[in-house]
């Protein structure tokens, strides 16, 4: 369904997306949802770990979901387990299980929202493969990201809130409504489908 009154903004590379990011999870005051397909231990996947472990301290309730197929060669057990342990709510999607080993369903999807107002989707995963390495001749992955504000962001909460139940338990409370004044109010003038 299109949704009307939205701002949008096109992020280029994570040179631009990154940033923007790593911004909006520093400003949470109440939830952040990030979904990923990779996030590697890396300077890259420190710097967000860092930052989602720093809101979770601060009160923040931080979920977050990553797919077993694509983080399990970049991260061990342990970079998850020191998230857990600092209160962020860390799942997995699909791991390997001995009783269905041709598992195939994957979560390639990267999302992010803050506190049902602002939103991300992108085709970046978190490592430092996707800025690349100027001084190696390595250009950036070439990449684009949305950044969305307004009733949209509904929707991709409604997104977050069905992949985490696919990798436990539901959400303790519902997706926020399009009508709920802090997530329904006009941001822009961009609908969004």
């Amino acid at each position: 369904e299109l949704r009307p009154g939205n701002a949008v903004r096109l992020l280029k590379d994570a040179g631009e997306n990154y940033p923007a990011w790593l911004d909006a999870i520093r400003q949470a005051e109440a939830t952040i949802h990030f979904e990923t397909f990779i996030i590697a231990d890396d300077a890259t996947g420190r710097a967000f770990a860092e930052a989602l472990m720093e809101r979770a301290a601060a009160g923040v309730e931080v979920r977050f979901v990553y797919d077993w197929l694509g983080s399990t060669a970049r991260a061990f057990p342990s970079f998850f387990a020191r998230m857990r342990k600092a209160g962020v709510s860390v799942r997995v999607f699909s791991p390997l299980r001995l009783s269905s080993p041709l598992w195939i369903r994957r979560d390639h999807r990267k999302l992010l929202t803050v506190d049902g107002a602002v939103g991300f989707v992108s085709g970046l995963c978190v490592s430092d493969d996707w800025p690349g390495n100027p001084e190696r001749g390595i250009q950036p992955w070439r990449d684009t990201g949305v950044e969305i504000r307004g009733p949209a962001v509904a929707d991709l909460e409604a997104s977050f809130a069905e992949i985490w139940a696919l990798a436990g338990p539901r959400l303790p409370v519902s997706a926020p409504s399009r009508s709920d004044p802090a997530t329904g109010a006009p941001a822009g003038s961009v609908p969004v489908r």
